[in-house]
């Protein structure tokens, strides 16, 4: 059965009456028919820990693997539960056997934290970074140019090689879709491993593993596939499994000479002692979807919201839509330019502002950001969302702007 998307299904969900959930690409959310899944597990777990942690749990895992396996399409052994896309990449990052002087090829829209821990490796390992600069909305042709550039410029250089590039499928901020399956290609021409950061990833676009051929790739699932915090994915190719080990060492952890040997690579990323609910919850996460009408009329319905939103809020701040000339950056994000006037305040200042009046004075949250020295706003698509709430969006924008002027 297709439910009819907007704001009337917003009652599936366990927002306050009056919140604008506009941001869900930050932490998302779940239907609350998930609520006694969700109790359930908890209270099983607790009547029997040793029973359900020992024994019951690697099929647990292995039953909620399978359908993302199927909807990514990935053989299940290749992905692994993780509490987040960050602690996923911390992972590949972490375990990768960087030498003094390799180095690893970045962009400036990389996620915070992944950047920061691209810093932590050239810290501690002595790795070096190229960070290749973007300018958006900009054409995903120039995407593709400026990486070529970057990497044989590089190779003019001499010294270290690059051993890694690390790129997003779609960046967080700006929040665009990035032309990740053409940068995974042109990297694996030049011999270059392949790190996509997917954390807004499942449940917004469809996937596939098996075609997209990438080395690493991860992905959140509490952002747009309706499941609790905290649940990601870690896909590993069989070709690197051996080499790839948790943050955390557990007691299945074997050193391989051969990388691509995967034997322990599934006990080795089973979780310890955490709350495992989020990830016992997946299959009906999807199965939800499927009971609403499926993944493509999800995705279609947020994507064109946010084109349409996008476009609304623009002519009510009388700005612009962050979007190129073949429209491949939009997707259930839309970035809108914020008329913001010269000001003495910082940026910090500013984003502040908006954040505190926009979470205190109008129930709801702006991610506001300077991009290039211009001033955006971040707003999420999503089914229980129409274009009323992008429309008071946009007005408590404005509110929040004056407010900004008379402080």
């Amino acid at each position: 059965m297709v439910h009819s998307f907007g704001k009337d299904f917003k009652k599936e969900f366990p927002f306050e009456k009056n919140y604008i959930p506009i941001n869900h690409g930050s932490f998302g959310s779940y239907p609350t028919s998930l609520t006694s899944l969700i109790q359930e597990t908890k209270k099983r777990i607790e009547e029997n820990p040793d029973l359900v942690c020992r024994l019951e749990l690697p099929s647990l895992l292995k039953e909620n693997l399978k359908p993302i396996s199927q909807l990514i399409h990935c053989d299940v052994e290749d992905i692994s539960f993780s509490l987040n896309a960050s602690t996923a990449m911390n992972s590949i990052l972490r375990s990768y056997p960087f030498q003094k002087g390799d180095k690893i090829l970045c962009y400036q829209t990389a996620y915070a934290a992944v950047d920061k821990t691209i810093d932590f490796l050239t810290n501690y390992l002595k790795v070096e970074r190229v960070t290749i600069p973007l300018n958006y909305p900009m054409e995903d042709s120039d995407v593709i140019a400026l990486t070529k550039e970057a990497i044989e410029n590089e190779q003019k250089k001499g010294g270290g090689q690059i051993r890694m590039c690390v790129f997003d499928a779609i960046s967080s901020i700006p929040g665009v879709r990035f032309p990740f399956e053409k940068v995974n290609e042109l990297v694996h021409e030049y011999g270059i491993l392949s790190l996509v950061d997917g954390a807004h990833t499942i449940g917004h676009i469809p996937l596939n593993m098996h075609e997209l051929d990438a080395d690493f790739f991860v992905s959140n699932c509490h952002k747009w596939l309706y499941t609790p915090r905290g649940c990601a994915i870690l896909y590993v190719a069989k070709r690197h499994q051996g080499m790839v080990h948790p943050t955390s060492i557990n007691y299945a952890y074997q050193h391989h000479e051969d990388p691509s040997d995967g034997s322990s690579f599934t006990q080795e990323h089973s979780p310890g002692t955490i709350d495992y609910t989020p990830y016992v919850c997946v299959s009906a996460a999807i199965n939800y979807r499927k009971s609403i009408g499926g993944e493509e009329a999800i995705q279609k319905y947020i994507h064109d919201l946010a084109v349409k939103g996008g476009e609304l809020v623009a002519k009510i701040l009388n700005t612009r839509v962050m979007e190129n000339s073949t429209k491949t950056l939009t997707l259930g994000m839309v970035n809108v330019e914020l008329p913001i006037p010269p000001t003495s305040k910082s940026d910090s200042e500013i984003s502040n502002h908006f954040m505190q009046r926009s979470l205190y004075g109008y129930n709801t949250m702006f991610v506001t950001y300077k991009h290039n020295n211009v001033w955006w706003v971040r707003l999420c698509g999503q089914i229980y969302l129409d274009l009323d709430d992008f429309e008071k969006s946009a007005y408590s924008l404005l509110a929040i702007i004056k407010e900004l002027e008379e402080k």
